[in-house]
């Protein structure tokens, strides 16, 4: 038997000691959810819930695996007939066992991104729509558009309008290019990334008795990263959650970040509605940073209107006062930030133990070049560089060309 009380702090004991659900559980940066959630499933097991009747919905199935690894280290038990994995995941799972169901055939092939944009860049030409000449948006925008609208459930034109105003004018053959999309899918029996997502929801609300097999399948429903959820996934969760309303979300308001995919944190914050009974825990307890980081990010959130208010707390020593730099524009920034790194090589840091983050990859673009022209060496792991992509090295040649012919 594990020792639960010398494994975990008081909140995650807490937690994972909880006789049923609905649970929301509010985990901070750095406040080991992973472990409460690997501990919690382990738990479950020794009480006697077979490992087949409980699952487990992670943000990737990395995070799945190395869960479902740890639990199998800590009570020894066979798990291969858990479900542990993404939500497209259990959704490709459920689909190919009804899919028929929908038309489909049962060995339908999934499309990838690359896939799904060439096919609707195919049904762009067939439809006489040409890009180039009529400026209509290519294949892969086309793709995003069709994708935020079914993850966000937003209609395609309010998309349009939000995400790509200029190509408004187009709208209506972006939504019959959508439904051109749709029909050539069916008929080559394959679906996309979102379409697993669709049609398992579908499934679950259009067959009272497929639903059933899984309501009665699954006792206990555990949901990592509640917060990015989007509109379907959530709705998955409920239905999949209907009959026992034994579910287990965890997730923080403070750390979603996926807004641009569709996700919507307000599934968290409208869960204890969703769910009046449900209980709600915190995990502040933080393992990763210093009091003075931790200090800087409850200061950062402490006015957001809508939240679960929590404060982080530090088991680690005092460290360096975070440094606040307000600059006027994005140059001065990179300006500032490249002048640093040269003040602190001269300091005897090296470059290996310098890192520079930022939200995302566009962001880099100013920095690249200011260090480039200071001579600072370094390396981007968030994409190619800037002066080593194609198009970019084409132009700088010529450039060299007219300087030195």
């Amino acid at each position: 038997m594990i020792d639960y009380g010398k494994e975990l702090n008081t909140e995650q004991l807490h937690v994972v000691m909880e006789e049923r659900g609905p649970i929301l559980v509010i985990a901070g940066a750095g406040s080991g959810k992973t472990r409460t959630l690997t501990y919690r499933v382990a738990r479950l097991i020794e009480i006697g819930i077979k490992p087949e009747r409980i699952l487990l919905a992670t943000f990737t199935n990395k995070a799945a695996r190395i869960m479902l690894s740890r639990v199998r280290a800590l009570i020894d038990r066979d798990l291969s007939y858990m479900w542990g994995g993404t939500f497209h995941h259990i959704a490709h799972l459920i689909l190919r066992a009804h899919s028929h169901f929908l038309g489909y055939e049962r060995n339908f092939s999934i499309l990838d991104t690359d896939d799904s944009s060439q096919l609707i860049t195919t049904c762009i030409s067939e439809m006489g729509l040409n890009p180039q000449n009529e400026k209509f948006p290519k294949g892969d925008i086309v793709r995003d558009v069709i994708s935020f609208s079914v993850n966000t459930e937003i209609p395609i034109e309010e998309v349009v309008k939000r995400k790509y105003p200029y190509f408004y004018y187009n709208v209506d053959g972006i939504k019959q290019v959508s439904s051109q999309y749709q029909i050539r899918k069916k008929k080559l029996n394959v679906m996309d990334f979102d379409d697993l997502l669709v049609n398992c929801k579908e499934i679950l609300l259009t067959f009272p008795h497929i639903l059933q097999i899984y309501t009665e399948k699954f006792s206990n429903v555990l949901v990592d990263e509640y917060q990015d959820t989007n509109a379907i996934q959530a709705e998955m969760v409920d239905l999949l959650a209907s009959n026992h309303r034994n579910i287990m979300a965890v997730g923080d308001d403070s750390q979603s970040i996926y807004a641009f995919r569709g996700a919507n944190f307000e599934n968290i914050l409208s869960f204890p509605t969703k769910y009046p009974a449900c209980k709600v825990f915190k995990l502040e307890t933080n393992y990763r940073s210093t009091p003075e980081i931790l200090h800087l990010a409850n200061m950062s959130i402490v006015n957001n209107n809508k939240q679960y208010k929590k404060v982080l707390r530090s088991v680690r020593d005092k460290g360096i006062k975070p440094i606040l730099v307000p600059v006027k524009d994005v140059l001065q920034q990179a300006n500032f930030v490249s002048q640093r790194i040269l003040e602190l090589i001269g300091e005897g840091i090296l470059l290996n133990e310098i890192s520079v983050l930022y939200r995302a990859h566009y962001h880099s673009m100013e920095m690249q070049m200011e260090m480039t022209r200071r001579g600072i060496p370094f390396e981007i792991r968030s994409g190619m560089r800037f002066f080593e992509q194609a198009h970019i090295k084409d132009v700088t040649s010529y450039m060299r060309i007219i300087v030195n012919p």
